[in-house]
């Protein structure tokens, strides 16, 4: 049960970092003014209920690599970048009315964003894993 937890634990933990570095990225990319040079109308504001509730949310899709934890180190990561691109779908099928309402190439950002999470999350579980 203990290994369990620390497992569950861990996982979140690498979900919340890898969601705050991939929210860091869609900031800075509109704030330097990148997204508007290719047509994609996200620039989201730096506040802390936004920041909040991308890292909470990027801890509880870190749960979902929990069954694959033991697998090995490459399957445990193209699960990872596989998995990432379910939170991507969710913003682009449930949060935007129309896919390109922000733009004909902000779901492929946000699926880039969405894979690089899942990369992230599972590399971070992967160096847990070892500690």
């Amino acid at each position: 049960m203990r290994n369990l937890v620390r497992s569950l634990a861990f996982l979140f933990f690498a979900g919340a970092l890898a969601g705050t570095l991939s929210s860091l990225s869609l900031w800075l990319l509109g704030a330097a003014g990148v997204t508007a040079q290719w047509g994609i109308a996200l620039a989201p504001e730096l506040t802390p209920e936004w920041l909040e509730s991308r890292v909470v949310l990027g801890g509880l899709w870190g749960l979902v690599l929990a069954p694959f934890l033991g697998d090995s180190a490459n399957r445990l990561l193209g699960l990872g970048a596989g998995f990432g691109i379910l939170p991507a779908c969710h913003v682009v099928m449930v949060q935007w009315s129309s896919p390109t309402g922000p733009g004909a190439w902000a779901p492929v950002l946000v699926l880039a964003l969405g894979m690089a999470w899942g990369l992230t999350t599972a590399a971070l579980a992967l160096a847990l894993r070892e500690t």
